[in-house]
């Protein structure tokens, strides 16, 4: 019975993972060929700043004029230009016609959308490998020994692949927001994840048996996923407070698993450490952290995208982990 879950449960896992890579190389390979802007106006269809050389700046925006109308359009119905309806989808060397307001006068600007510009390219590569990593060495993981850290790290990876997978999706017009959130909500969960298996490996902490630790957690995140719905409901006027939220919320957590994390260091001897895969764990962790620090190294000029590989030694260290850990205590699938 057991095996034949853990056969069904890994159908699913690879079913679900091809999903998700198909959808994020769909949206990044679309992403290539639509007209970029980076945003021209704010939740209150104002332009807040305009830089030098900026696509604004070449379209004759000002700071503070306000956005009325695209293509004729009134802007309170298109909302914002990620949430444009798809047949406003701009793509590279196509125009759209906007009406602003300055100084109580209509002025019309046509803005010419161009390629994507290299540093958002870059971000979307970079993105995108971090979710594979967690995606491929999560399912790996699960695939290769079956047990219940490994079951924990999979979904990590699904979670973080379909974070990254929404984020880099087709366009969906006036739906973006939805697949949006959702990817900001599975980004939240990595981070729950991550905490249950650092609290749960390579043994079970104290904390992990209380129900309240538990409901806390789950609590946070329903908040989340409230908030990301009520968003939608009366957007625009949150749209940019979602981060205000969310980024504190995986800054806690993320403090929660470096508290876990060195928990276990310190309290479990070394001989276990080494034994559990610890070690690697940690390893992964400062290897990421050195990688990242070569974007300031002076005199080191790569590619944006190559600053995000350091990050694959984490879900790779841990993967490694539970491997580890299974070998050695020669358990069966736990499930």
């Amino acid at each position: 019975m057991a095996a034949s879950l853990a056969r069904h449960r890994g159908v699913f896992l690879i079913a679900f993972s091809l999903v998700l890579v198909a959808w994020g190389a769909t949206g990044f390979y679309q992403g290539l060929h639509s007209g970029f802007s980076g945003g021209l106006y704010d939740p209150q269809y104002r332009v807040p700043g305009v830089r030098p050389g900026s696509l604004a700046d070449k379209s004759g925006f000002q700071a503070g004029d306000r956005v009325i109308s695209v293509e004729g359009m009134p802007v309170e119905r298109l909302g914002m230009e990620s949430r444009w309806p798809r047949a406003f989808a701009t793509r590279i060397g196509q125009s759209r016609r906007f009406v602003v307001e300055r100084n109580g006068v209509q002025v019309p600007l046509d803005v010419v959308y161009p390629a994507p510009f290299p540093a958002a390219v870059n971000n979307r590569i970079g993105a995108a490998l971090v979710g594979l990593a967690f995606l491929g060495f999560g399912l790996w993981g699960f695939l290769s020994v079956g047990t219940a850290p490994a079951l924990t790290l999979a979904k990590t990876g699904l979670a973080a692949g379909t974070g990254v997978a929404l984020g880099l999706g087709p366009n969906l017009g006036s739906w973006n927001g939805v697949q949006g959130h959702v990817g900001t909500a599975s980004a939240v969960l990595v981070y729950i994840l991550l905490l249950r298996f650092f609290v749960t490996f390579p043994k079970a902490k104290r904390v992990s048996e209380s129900r309240l630790a538990a409901w806390l957690a789950i609590g946070a995140w329903a908040c989340v996923v409230a908030f990301l719905v009520a968003e939608l409901v009366v957007h625009p006027a949150l749209y940019y407070t979602t981060g205000s939220v969310v980024s504190p919320l995986m800054l806690m957590f993320g403090i929660l698993i470096l508290a876990a994390i060195v928990h276990t260091l310190v309290r479990t001897p070394r001989a276990e450490l080494r034994a559990s895969g610890m070690y690697l764990i940690f390893g992964g962790f400062v290897a990421a952290l050195v990688g990242a620090q070569a974007a300031f190294i002076p005199g080191i000029s790569l590619p944006g995208w190559m600053y995000s590989l350091p990050i694959a030694a984490i879900p790779l260290a841990m993967a490694l982990a539970v491997r580890k850990a299974a070998r050695r205590g020669g358990r069966a699938i736990e499930l």
